[in-house]
């Protein structure tokens, strides 16, 4: 990529393939519905690393390859900014702060909100993540001890929520255990508005408001009335422990203590959209993680007991991670997460525009030029992955790391990359890490054979549509009976 004045390359966006499209709308159709991200992949299979399309006149370009999608990606914000269509959905269910925000304003609050998920902070929560974990578990041993089922979906969501509101607010507030909690159930309105509305050919809403769109605005206000709960709580906490303005003990009262001080720049309105966004931001792509994980491994039972072979090793008699050190020696557990990423990325695209003329993959690519970015990278592409479709943890294992081009982990972006690169990849890490090797310890996984078969559903992120998979309780070796 090049942007200075005398840029060189050898073709435009014209000269580029890609699927032809009809009269006037151009490829627009076919780009709607909740599958749009399956699209992009088949039309990577019949159309190359490198392809267009157009939307009402306007060129998309989509970019795959490895190298490509790194040098996009990290050339942001200067270069390429956050996709204005969707910068502008997202607004419309006040869903802002770092993520949408560009240039200074977003140097700004990034680095409040990487303070406030730093590997100290993180390390600082793990007792308290322990504890979550645990008390997740023995709803379930309690539940299935009762003949009670179990919706692995539904508390997985609720223990990513208690995660980030206790890491970032300062709150337990339970979700796991309080199953009509109206916050989590807010959470997801939001996702399925913003799939759907992200998804969309025509954007209906900004003429006629349904009650979907309605009842999504009515989510967006109960959210905001509860991080507007926290804040109130952590100001008075901070009122009267004022040492917590120079070490404050997390996220939010680090802004709080940023927004309090005239020289930070960082203002009430900044906090509060920051405050709502790592409530909204830290559920979704944790649980359906975790859930493409479960999925997989019911569907390759080997996987799974080579899995559970690892974890019974490295707790020994334990039932969950007690020791922060622990989480350093799951090397197959590492292996499935990155498995199931490249299989089932839970962001599988990001959208940018160019802000400047410059040079992608020796094309000419214009100012306000809309980009597609694959995360997924070259997960599915057969010279990078034998055998792509397959499961194989095994595939992400080496006694000796491959050279530099041949290095799977760089052919896929399930965090992104760059200066950008997702703020909270650390503590989704931990959390699977600390919920998949308790789940393997203390339960059998069970493929529900009967169920409808799992589609890929876009909700701003790629989630499950169900989750056909039981658990059981076992009995882990070593145990007392």
């Amino acid at each position: 990529m090049n942007d200075t004045p005398a840029l060189k390359y050898s073709r435009g966006i014209q000269d580029l393939p890609g699927p032809k499209g009809q009269p006037w709308v151009g490829n627009a159709l076919q780009l709607s519905g909740r599958q749009m991200h399956q699209k992009f992949t088949a039309w990577v299979r019949e159309f190359g690393p490198m392809f267009r399309l157009e939307v009402f006149g306007n060129p998309i370009v989509i970019v795959s390859d490895a190298p490509t999608v790194q040098a996009v990606l990290k050339e942001r914000p200067e270069v390429f900014r956050r996709s204005g269509s969707l910068k502008t959905i997202m607004q419309e269910l006040d869903i802002r702060g770092v993520i949408t925000a560009e240039g200074d304003a977003w140097r700004k609050q990034r680095k409040l909100v990487m303070s406030g998920l730093s590997a100290e902070v993180i390390r600082n929560f793990f007792p308290t993540m322990r504890f979550m974990t645990e008390r997740m578990m023995d709803r379930w041993k309690h539940r299935l001890a009762q003949g009670l089922p179990v919706d692995l979906r539904r508390d997985l969501k609720a223990m990513a929520l208690d995660v980030i509101v206790g890491i970032a607010m300062g709150h337990d507030i339970d979700a796991v255990n309080d199953e009509g909690g109206p916050l989590q159930r807010s959470i997801d309105a939001i996702f399925q508005r913003l799939g759907q509305r992200t998804t969309a050919a025509f954007p209906y809403w900004r003429h006629v408001r349904l009650p979907v769109d309605r009842a999504a605005d009515r989510a967006s206000a109960q959210i905001a009335a509860s991080v507007q709960g926290f804040v109130r709580d952590a100001r008075a906490r901070m009122a009267q422990q004022r040492q917590l303005h120079e070490k404050p003990g997390n996220m939010l009262e680090a802004m709080i203590a940023a927004a309090e001080d005239p020289a930070s720049g960082f203002t009430d309105e900044e906090l509060m959209d920051n405050a709502v966004l790592s409530v909204i931001g830290g559920e979704d792509t944790t649980a359906n993680s975790i859930a493409w994980m479960l999925h997989l491994l019911a569907q390759h039972p080997a996987a799974a007991a080579a899995l559970t072979a690892e974890v019974d090793a490295v707790l020994g008699e334990d039932t969950l991670i007690r020791d922060w050190e622990l989480m350093k020696r799951f090397d197959y557990l590492e292996a499935t997460f990155s498995e199931a990423q490249r299989l089932r990325s839970v962001a599988p695209y990001v959208g940018v525009t160019s802000n400047i003329d410059c040079v992608v993959a020796d094309t000419l690519i214009p100012k306000n030029t809309a980009i597609v970015v694959a995360t997924a990278g070259e997960g599915l592409d057969e010279e990078q992955f034998p055998d792509p479709a397959a499961f194989s943890p095994e595939r992400w294992i080496f006694e000796q790391r491959p050279p530099r081009e041949r290095d799977p982990a760089r052919k896929l972006f399930p965090f992104g990359s760059g200066p950008r690169l997702c703020p909270g990849r650390f503590l989704a890490l931990t959390e699977i890490t600390m919920v998949v090797s308790m789940i393997l310890r203390n339960f059998e996984l069970e493929l529900d054979t009967k169920a409808p078969p799992v589609r890929e559903v876009l909700n701003f992120f790629m989630a499950p549509s169900s989750l056909p998979v039981r658990i059981r309780l076992r009995t882990p070796p070593g145990a007392a009976p």
